[in-house]
């Protein structure tokens, strides 16, 4: 993290007084959601109408919305953002899906869940500069934030049933969380709700011959959020609590052992790469997309249509047989991507809108 943040001060210190354009505003919204556990839809909504896929792994969504404005090679913008990453696996799954759906867990089978919820919403502030040089541009973006609400959850441990549907769990829990929690734990203004974060982004421009253009964007390069006083649960959750229940059997009754305090919370955003190669052709452009949203892959083929006033793209998402069209001109940058045309079953969808007036 310190060797990124000395490249860092070494571009700012690259700075030169060359303009880049004139003033200009743009608002902007940008949604990005993927799911292999279940479809959005039905995730967001806890609705778990189907069972999960055995692979069962990630799930994620960041949605930011905002103002920005360029003057000469400086940028300002405003925005709030959210994003939602989950973390499980096959059995985890499939066994909120049963519990969702009132079924029994198979008794011939030990469930080991492994689930990580982690999510965060803030408002911010970005500056950000940009150096131009001959076919090459760089801009880089820093961003403070105010932490409005956060919260990263895991749980791990087995999870069983015997003959007669009771279900016996041993799990280890361990818990940050500035409101929402999984022990339902309420704040007598024990643990600050709100914190700061820092983030830098970088976008890079490169034309190494005059038909073939690369860019890349990273947001989040450098994240450091933090909250000082946050609430705090660890300890083991246990059914070692039985009883006799009005029909006769054995009950079990879920123990929690271990602390309910606060504790110094510090975490970072997993990194969004986006890299473009395009090769441009006398009528055409043909062009290759890669992103990647922490440890999940996305790649893309297409190909580009140039107007005079506008550019045109067609993509495919190779792995997720996901259709995406992109559409620029002198006033507005749209994307669109969805993988199914049932909305109850879309596992990847994205939405960008960028509106842009320039003085």
């Amino acid at each position: 993290m310190k060797k990124r943040l000395l490249y860092i001060s070494g571009l700012l210190a690259l700075a030169t007084a060359n303009s880049y354009a004139a003033t200009s505003v743009e608002a902007f919204v940008t949604s990005h959601s993927f799911s292999n556990i279940l479809p959005i839809k039905q995730l967001i909504e806890d609705d778990w109408q189907q069972a999960p896929e055995q692979s069962a792994s990630d799930a994620f969504t960041q949605n930011e919305v905002g103002l920005r404005t360029y003057f000469n090679n400086f940028s300002l913008s405003i925005s709030q953002r959210y994003d939602y990453f989950v973390e499980a696996n096959g059995d985890t799954a499939q066994a909120f899906y049963l519990d969702r759906n009132d079924l029994a867990l198979d008794s011939q089978s030990e469930y080991h869940a492994k689930l990580r919820l982690f999510h965060q919403r803030s408002n911010g502030i970005k500056v950000g500069y940009k150096l131009n040089f001959d076919r090459f541009s760089t801009e880089l973006r820093v961003g403070y934030w105010r932490l409005l609400a956060t919260r990263e959850s895991q749980l791990n441990g087995l999870i069983s049933s015997d003959l007669n549907g009771n279900i016996a769990a041993d799990a280890q829990l361990s818990e940050f969380y500035s409101t929402n929690n999984f022990l339902k734990r309420q704040n007598s203004d024990d643990w600050q709700t709100q914190g700061s974060g820092v983030t830098v982004d970088l976008h890079m421009r490169w034309q190494p011959s005059n038909n073939i253009d690369i860019s890349l964007d990273i947001t989040d390069l450098y994240s450091d959020y933090k909250l000082d006083n946050a609430g705090f649960s660890k300890g083991r959750i246990d059914t070692d609590g039985t009883f006799i229940n009005s029909v006769g059997g054995i009950a079990y009754v879920p123990l929690y052992r271990g602390i309910e305090t606060t504790a110094r919370h510090n975490f970072e955003l997993p990194e969004t790469v986006n890299l473009d190669a395009i090769y441009r052709t006398d009528n055409l452009a043909y062009l290759t997309h890669f992103t990647r949203q922490g440890d999940i892959n996305f790649y893309y083929v297409g190909v580009q249509f140039e107007s005079k006033d506008s550019t045109t793209r067609l993509l495919f998402d190779i792995e997720n047989s996901a259709p995406e069209i992109q559409f620029h001109n002198k006033w507005i940058t749209a994307y669109f991507s969805i993988d199914d045309t049932d909305i109850d079953q879309v596992m990847l969808a994205k939405l960008g809108v960028n509106v842009h007036v320039e003085f």
